[in-house]
């Protein structure tokens, strides 16, 4: 028995949007958090202290982030369901760029959903107060987690705006 091709759940959003995609999505974060890292324990900065800012600036960022990319996407519904987006339905490449456009918007509403969750409960844990020896082998690796989920959050809607641009365009399409 033949396999049918994924075009519904994870695995098609997955499929669309693909590990080149993620890769080449997380050279700024990668690198972004990294110097933070690095420039924090530089300067000999409390990483709690600086972690601690950081989610408190990431949870009130990305949840508006995610009302602004819900809103994108139906902008690009509305494109895709009209009449100028029925020839491009109606071919393989089209019907693929659909689906590329779909998992790039479930995918980066799927990584600001895991940012929101990790930096709460970060926080609720940072909040407990809880005294360890040498604290900067925990606290360092979960501010680089922290600041690389949220650079990734914000870095991605670069890619939304370019998807709703191109829907945009199919408007000029004879």
């Amino acid at each position: 028995m033949k396999n049918k091709p994924h075009i519904f759940g994870w695995k098609a959003v997955l499929k669309g949007y693909g590990w080149s995609c993620f890769c080449s999505d997380c050279i700024l974060p990668l690198f972004a958090s990294s110097a933070l890292c690095v420039l924090a324990h530089i300067a000999n900065a409390d990483i709690l202290v600086q972690l601690q800012q950081l989610i408190k600036h990431g949870i009130s960022i990305i949840p508006a982030m995610v009302a602004l990319i819900l809103t994108a996407y139906t902008i690009m519904l509305t494109f895709i369901t009209g009449d100028k987006f029925e020839s491009i339905k109606n071919t393989e490449k089209g019907r693929k760029l659909i689906q590329n456009l779909n998992s790039s918007f479930a995918f980066c509403l799927l990584v600001s959903t895991i940012s929101i969750i990790v930096m709460i409960i970060v926080s609720s844990i940072a909040d407990l107060g809880i005294e360890i020896k040498n604290a900067n082998f925990v606290n360092y690796p979960t501010y680089f987690c922290v600041c690389f989920l949220c650079i990734y959050s914000v870095s991605i809607l670069i890619g939304i705006i370019i998807d709703v641009f191109n829907c945009g365009q199919t408007t000029l399409l004879e």
